[in-house]
């Protein structure tokens, strides 16, 4: 999904803004405490990609889990590198160590896109921008040494950059090659492969970079209002949907991979609280092979963000269900 920017903050301000203690932050009322099938491990199903604020996203992400009643840095949180350009792509070197500077014990999943519009898959297979992936590499290594790395998510919606369609081996091979690069700056780093869900423009396995270099099996689910009932929608659309849900977890499973969910949302199809059920029961059903799960709470190309009162119903049962 297209994400939001930094609002057009400087690092010099963010910098100095990060220095502002936590009691500067909103009051932000606490989530009933009732229980849900996730039971004590809700957090890892709780992660978020959140909005930017004033001084980044951590101060924002702390407010997402004192609204869930979860403890302090337990869930993850998702970011995103540059995609507009190259130059926008280094532009974001700065914001892991923000992040480490906000809080240290947070860690990240950091969607690193596998090439610029206008910049073809072969030039990154050859090694031309080699240097562009060593520089994100060191920045996130020095801040989030055991991050996850999102690389090339969504490869199979023509509007990506690094759309694969055609040019599949050339994908395989800039993933492989840039996890290279990765893994030379931090052992500890786990990478993610992540379609979007359903048949979308391609099938998505033709892009499947090797179980070498892969440890999760992602897919981003988000509610549309397509034909048929909120019911029909989740079992057709989504649960049986080719490269749905039920296929994601066969090809992990017949891959040895554990499955997730790095963005997830309602709002498309407006305030369906019957998605935010299905996917709680879906986690709940597979929480054993499921290593995270993360809300897009950012109104990205349709409101998805789930905090702010305008989705009340889906707002209400996702804080009973995702609860701590």
């Amino acid at each position: 999904m297209q994400t939001d920017r930094t609002s057009g903050i400087s690092r010099r301000a963010a910098l100095a803004l990060a220095a502002v203690t936590l009691s500067g932050l909103s009051v932000v009322e606490a989530a009933p405490s009732r229980g849900s099938r996730l039971a004590r491990g809700s957090a890892r199903f709780a992660g978020a990609f959140v909005n930017w604020g004033e001084t980044g996203r951590e101060h924002a992400l702390q407010a997402w889990e004192k609204w869930l009643n979860q403890p302090p840095s337990s869930v993850i949180g998702v970011d995103f590198y540059g995609q507009a350009s190259w130059d926008d792509f280094h532009s974001f070197d700065w914001v892991p160590g923000l992040w480490k500077k906000l809080n240290p014990a947070r860690n990240l999943v950091w969607s690193v896109p596998l090439t610029i519009t206008g910049t073809p898959l072969a030039d990154v297979a050859g090694g031309l921008h080699d240097s562009d992936f060593e520089a994100a590499a060191r920045a996130i290594a020095e801040a989030h040494p055991s991050a996850i790395i999102r690389l090339g998510w969504e490869m199979n919606i023509s509007s990506m950059g690094w759309f694969a369609r055609g040019h599949e081996d050339d994908y395989i091979a800039a993933f492989r090659r840039v996890v290279g690069i990765f893994r030379r700056h931090s052992g500890g780093f786990s990478f993610d492969w992540c379609p979007g869900w359903g048949a979308q423009d391609m099938p998505a396995d033709a892009a499947y970079p090797g179980n070498d270099v892969v440890d999760t099996i992602g897919l981003d689910v988000y509610d549309f209002a397509l034909d048929g009932t909120a019911a029909e929608r989740w079992t057709n659309a989504y649960l049986k949907a080719p490269f749905g849900l039920e296929w994601q977890r066969e090809f992990a499973a017949s891959r040895g991979k554990l499955m997730s969910y790095p963005e997830w949302g309602v709002g498309q199809a407006g305030d369906n609280d019957y998605f935010v059920q299905q996917m709680h029961d879906w986690f709940a059903a597979n929480k054993a092979a499921i290593a995270y799960a993360a809300y897009f709470d950012v109104d990205g190309l349709w409101p998805t963000q789930i905090d702010t009162g305008r989705l009340p119903k889906s707002a209400s049962l996702f804080r009973k269900l995702f609860a701590g």
